[in-house]
């Protein structure tokens, strides 16, 4: 399943359940933050390294405007859903304005979401605003990883 949503500055973007999609759903009201996420288990710090690096360079891609970079690192579900790396700009760009404009990014831990694991990211947009990230990540039967979704959590001002 897809969901999206904003409520109170919540936004939830290319959220995969299991290996079916259904279309994209209405904005709707949720929580602000995901209930307690347990730890993530079984991951090496080497798995840790280059998750942080596939999150990393699709931050880039996306800064840079290289839609099909940020494209060709999102799981297969995700490229079947989009179409096209024009298709993912326009949404992201329309629909999740706090990614292409990170201006830093802070790791903060991996946690377990909908089953896959999840990297909890502090992202610092370039007019100071903060969101938290948690980019779901899917291992590919060759081994290598790609994103399968990312839950944008705009945290409230002070």
């Amino acid at each position: 399943m897809i969901a999206r949503l904003v409520s109170a500055g919540v936004c939830l973007a290319w959220l995969m359940v299991g290996s079916g999609i259904a279309g994209a759903q209405p904005w709707q009201p949720r929580d602000l933050e995901p209930p307690d996420l347990p730890a993530a288990t079984g991951l090496t710090g080497a798995d840790r390294a280059a998750m942080q690096r596939l999150i990393e360079a699709q931050i880039a891609a996306m800064r840079a405007e290289d839609w099909p970079g940020a494209f060709a690192l999102a799981s297969p579900d995700l490229q079947s859903h989009y179409g096209t790396a024009a298709a993912l700009r326009d949404d992201v760009t329309a629909n999740y304005a706090p990614l292409p404009a990170v201006a830093g990014a802070k790791f903060i831990d991996i946690v377990t979401f909908r089953g896959l694991p999840t990297y909890r990211v502090n992202l610092t947009g370039g007019d100071g605003s903060m969101t938290t990230a948690y980019y779901l990540l899917r291992r590919l039967d060759d081994g290598s990883l790609r994103i399968a979704g990312c839950v944008l959590v705009r945290v409230p001002s002070s």
